[in-house]
């Protein structure tokens, strides 16, 4: 996914790479973190997170895009290979200063409805969630899940085509509401994190390179 996403990206962007300092490559008894954070001239900020584990057992890629300047609302992506079971997620948070019309996804939702749904505990970040977003997860679905993924991506990139440019300090502030609550109240991976390299790394980690606020 990263490199399809560089290259729709570089199609009509300039992507220009951050220095992530010792932020780059995590290292922590079984697992180990590959990170890489773009900003996008004129929209906003681009991260990517490989996480391996488990002796390669547990494989994790996560992509978030998050516009600055442009009016849409943050997407993340996650891929998860672990025990013979694909995960794929892609999921949108209000961040918008404007309600974005997200209608065309759910011609992609009943394409794949199919494919067994990925259900979670209810979480604090669930009044966030866009209707637009989807996850699956099952036993030998990664090709036509891998295919949601991708047509999950290309709508996204369309609709961020074609999103209103912003005042960037707004949609900052609109943003960071969502990403201070991110880090003080956590989920399943920011909590792992944690626990691996500590709070204060974790919260600059997301803060300063996964959203860039």
């Amino acid at each position: 996914m990263k490199d399809a996403i560089i290259r729709k990206l570089n199609e009509k962007y300039t992507l220009n790479r951050r220095d992530m300092g010792e932020l780059k490559s995590i290292h922590k008894g079984m697992f180990s973190f590959d990170n890489e954070a773009y900003e996008i001239e004129n929209v906003g900020n681009l991260f990517f997170m490989n996480m391996k584990g488990m002796f390669g057992l547990m494989k994790m890629q996560t992509v978030v895009i998050t516009p600055l300047e442009k009016d849409l609302s943050i997407c993340n992506f996650d891929v998860i290979n672990a025990m013979g079971n694909y995960t794929g997620i892609f999921e949108m948070y209000r961040s918008s200063i404007n309600e974005a019309d997200l209608s065309s996804f759910e011609e992609i939702s009943k394409k794949y409805d199919d494919l067994p749904d990925y259900r979670t505990e209810p979480r604090w970040y669930d009044v966030y969630k866009l209707p637009s977003s989807i996850s699956k997860k099952g036993k030998k679905i990664g090709a036509r899940a891998d295919a949601m993924l991708k047509e999950c991506l290309d709508m996204y990139l369309d609709l961020l085509d074609q999103a209103p440019e912003c005042d960037a300090q707004e949609k900052k502030k609109k943003t960071a509401v969502f990403v201070d609550r991110l880090i003080a109240e956590g989920g399943p991976a920011v909590d792992n994190m944690k626990k691996l390299i500590g709070s204060e790394l974790t919260g600059r980690l997301i803060r300063e390179f996964m959203y860039h606020i």
